[in-house]
Parts: structure tokens; sequence; C-alpha cells
């Protein structure tokens, strides 16, 4: 543990001077179960293949980092930040991402089967061949985000706002919505798979509170 906290001061340096000092945290292909740095300045670090499943990584910032085929399972992350990161083929199931900011992030071929993305920030998201079988999207902002493909089967939509995205080709077989869901302008909704789309009328439940955002590592 203190080997990392020397790599993560060294990355912090590494990204004050713009990389001309420090060094840039590479933890491709680590394995460290259970880890623990909420609130950690992450941004720009690389993380692919790693495992790092049950994670507790709350309210870290991952803005710009390379997490392809990262394995962050059941891993708490509620409040992070994941603005244009690489998230291809990343693995998080049962994560929970209520709030997280994920702007325009590559989540193409992501496994979010079960995650929770409460209230999340998915604008401009990537997310063609997504698996979201069964994610909590409820109030989630995908404004412009690419959902082609992407099995959403019984996924959680109340509330979300899919606004000029696309799920063209998507299946939304008995998912959830409800009077709040905003579907204007998005694109092949002639070629998404609506069977058995639960509209759902009733008075959405209120929102858990934001998490706080402690940094310490």
């Amino acid at each position: 543990m203190d080997n990392l906290r020397q790599r993560i001061a060294s990355h912090a340096v590494w990204l004050s001077n713009l990389g001309l000092r420090g060094l840039r945290l590479d933890l491709s292909k680590h394995v460290a179960l259970g880890l623990r740095l909420r609130g950690a300045m992450l941004t720009g670090a690389c993380f692919r293949d790693a495992d790092l499943r049950q994670a507790d990584l709350a309210g870290a910032n991952f803005a710009g980092a390379d997490l392809r085929g990262t394995d962050l399972r059941f891993a708490e992350l509620a409040g992070a930040d994941f603005s244009v990161a690489d998230l291809k083929d990343i693995r998080l199931r049962g994560a929970n991402l209520n709030f997280a900011t994920l702007y325009r992030a590559q989540l193409s071929f992501a496994d979010l089967r079960f995650a929770s993305l409460i209230g999340a920030d998915l604008t401009g998201a990537q997310l063609m061949g997504a698996q979201l079988m069964g994610v909590d999207m409820s109030r989630s902002c995908l404004r412009g985000a690419n959902l082609g493909g992407a099995d959403l089967r019984r996924a959680v939509l109340r509330g979300a706002d899919l606004s000029g995205g696309s799920l063209r080709g998507a299946c939304l077989s008995g998912a959830i919505v409800d009077r709040n869901t905003k579907l204007t302008s998005v694109r092949g909704l002639d070629s998404a798979d609506f069977v058995d789309l639960d509209l759902v009328l009733q008075r959405s439940s209120p929102l858990p509170a934001p998490p706080q955002q402690n940094q310490y590592l």
C-alpha cells in the first residue's frame, strides 16, 4: 500500500507538470481486490485489464483514464468521475455508480448488468452493444448517448433523459419507463425491441442522497 501511495503521488506530479516530471500511474493487469482509494485523483491513469473487484473508489477522478477490460464488478463508484474515459469492455456488473459522471465516456460492449446508475450523467456516452440488463438508470441523463444494439432488458429508465440519443437495434423487452422518461428525437425507435415494455405511471420514488466524497487513501 505504501508503494501505491508513492506511485499515486508520482502520478500527481506527472499531472501537474504535463508529463515532464513524475510518472503516470499504470496499474495494467494489477490485482487489488477490495482496493480502497476513495476520492483519489486518478486522471489519465491506466488500469487496463486490472482486477479491482469490490474496490471502494467512490468520488475518485478517472477523467480521461484508460480502463479497458478492467474488472470492477460490485465496486463502490458512487460520485466517481469517468468523463471521456475509455471503458470499452469494462466489467461493472453490480457496481454502484449512482451520481457518477460518465460524460462522453467510451462504454462500448461494457458489462453493466444489474449496476446502479441512479442520477448518473451519461451525456454523449458511447454504449454500443453494452450489456445493461436490469440496470437502474432512474433519472440518469443519457442525452445524445449511443445505445445502439445495447441489451436493456428489464432496465429501469424512470425519469431518464434519452433525448437525441440512439436506440437503433437495442432490446428494451421488459424495460420500465414512466411519464418522465424523455425520448425526444431518439433515433432508431422503430428498430428497437419494445416487447413487454412496462409503462409505469405511478409517482417515482425519491432519489437517494448524493454520496459524500471524502478523500482518503
